[in-house]
């Protein structure tokens, strides 16, 4: 009896002890959990992870950041992509001690809106401040959408990384470039790139070209006018370039195929090497089109120095509906051309007023061809500096369409961003891609979709007819 009550009580030390391990491994984990990041991401390219160059960002800070989240911690359910922004927002805190991190229930705390009288607040969206400079980031601004065929709005892609980094940059950085994108003269808006740029912390303004003061900016974005400019605005924009002797500026410039004759522009290009025919650039090499579309190239990359920033310089460079350029000089009187970006020796073009039946074949001239430069003007001050201004000419303005962009499988967002970046000397320059969580998109070419194609209609039925067929005639036979 005294053996049977002994062994009873030690049993139940020993689950008391269980009991009391349990709860202390479990208090141990969740105070590791709050100071060190104990999870894994196991998904391609970590898309639940913060990356480096945010890292870096958090690490370096010196300044307090905060961040409030106009939502209950548990409102971000109900979609996949809800729950990846949740989950990058609440890993900012973990890599800086500087950064705090508070969400708000805006529902039941409306007085939280009148410490930002001058913002109009809504359930989702986030708060960024550092000391009195704040950002204001809408829940919408945390993705990429697409308009599906019923109508209905869909997510593509998750730029809450990109957004909430920029966000930061904002607030702690003391210069920011001004970008202008020049309307009028039938030019295009390019509204996917100037918001990638204010995402970017660019400070961007749409003007007109006739009445703006370009003095005003670092950067113009011209985008292929089908109007003709007049001499006035041709002058400025030298001086724009000329700075007052001080240089450092940059146009941008792209062409369209709806271009007509434009004679005084024509002209400016021309004196910074730079001249443009009629046509539309095709590619011969399945393996150089996007989606089957002859007039859809890809671009392969000349300048190393740009092509080694790209996280993946594998990755193609997308140029829709491209004219055909050419440089006049590379070098002369103190300007240099460089060409950036080339169509490939397969490549060629389809003159403007082609006929119906026009083939490849007919085409009288090939690639390869330029497909983005840049051309710059170089002076040497008095103290030693080089001083620079910049064009940087396009063969494509559809390299700004949300198509080229927003789409993970190419580097047009990535490669602009870091091009950018490196001519405006900026050091603060965080590129982050949109983060697809339907897995790794299928980035291929045309001739690759096709030898998959046949593959999977052709030979791999084939073969499992074939080893039917052997199973069988085993049976049969045995």
């Amino acid at each position: 009896m005294k053996n049977s009550m002994k062994i009873n009580m030690l049993f139940a030390v020993i689950v008391l002890l269980l009991f009391a391990a349990v709860f202390l491994v479990n208090g141990i984990a969740v105070q590791l959990g709050e100071r060190f990041h104990l999870q894994v991401d196991l998904t391609y390219g970590a898309v639940f992870e913060v990356g480096e160059d945010t890292r870096a960002l958090l690490a370096a800070l010196d300044a307090p950041i905060e961040i409030f989240v106009l939502s209950d911690i548990g409102g971000f359910g109900g979609s996949p992509y809800l729950a990846q922004a949740q989950r990058i927002i609440d890993q900012y805190p973990r890599f800086s001690n500087f950064v705090t991190l508070e969400y708000v229930d805006y529902a039941a705390n409306p007085l939280f809106a009148v410490r930002f009288p001058e913002l109009a607040l809504s359930h989702g969206d986030l708060v960024v401040q550092s000391g009195e400079r704040v950002e204001h980031l809408r829940a919408a601004n945390l993705f990429y959408f697409t308009q599906l065929p019923d109508g209905n709005v869909s997510v593509v892609a998750s730029r809450a990384e990109e957004a909430l980094t920029s966000a930061i940059l904002s607030v702690v950085s003391e210069e920011r470039i001004m970008v202008a994108l020049l309307s009028g003269n039938g030019a295009a808006d390019g509204d996917a790139f100037p918001q990638m740029l204010l995402n970017n912390n660019y400070i961007v303004q749409t003007v007109n070209i006739t009445t703006a003061v370009f003095s005003d900016f670092d950067v113009l974005l011209l985008l292929s006018p089908t109007i003709d400019l007049s001499e006035d605005i041709v002058r400025r924009l030298e001086a724009f370039l000329y700075n007052d002797g001080q240089y450092g500026k940059i146009l941008i410039y792209t062409a369209g195929v709806a271009q007509g004759a434009l004679p005084n522009l024509d002209m400016f290009l021309a004196e910074w090497g730079i001249r443009f025919d009629d046509g539309m650039v095709f590619e011969t090499s399945p393996e150089r089109t996007y989606s089957f579309q002859p007039f859809y190239p890809t671009a392969r990359y000349v300048d190393e120095r740009y092509a080694l920033l790209l996280r993946d310089p594998s990755m193609p460079f997308l140029m829709p509906l491209a004219r055909p350029m050419e440089l006049i000089f590379t070098a002369r009187d103190g300007y240099h051309v460089q060409t950036l970006l080339e169509f490939s020796e397969t490549s060629g073009v389809r003159p403007a007023d082609a006929p119906e039946d026009f083939t490849a074949s007919d085409a009288t001239r090939r690639g390869p061809l330029p497909a983005l430069v840049a051309s710059s003007v170089n002076v040497l001050a008095p103290d030693g500096e080089h001083l620079r201004s910049y064009i940087v000419v396009s063969a494509s303005t559809g390299i700004f369409d949300p198509i080229a962009l927003q789409n993970t499988s190419v580097s047009n967002a990535e490669y602009l961003l870091g091009l950018l970046g490196d001519l405006t000397g900026r050091e603060d320059l965080v590129s982050i891609r949109p983060t697809s969580l339907a897995g790794r998109t299928l980035g291929i070419t045309s001739a690759q979709a096709m030898r998959l194609s046949v593959v999977l209609t052709g030979v791999l039925p084939l073969l499992i007819f074939a080893a039917g067929i052997g199973v069988w005639l085993y049976r049969r036979y045995k």
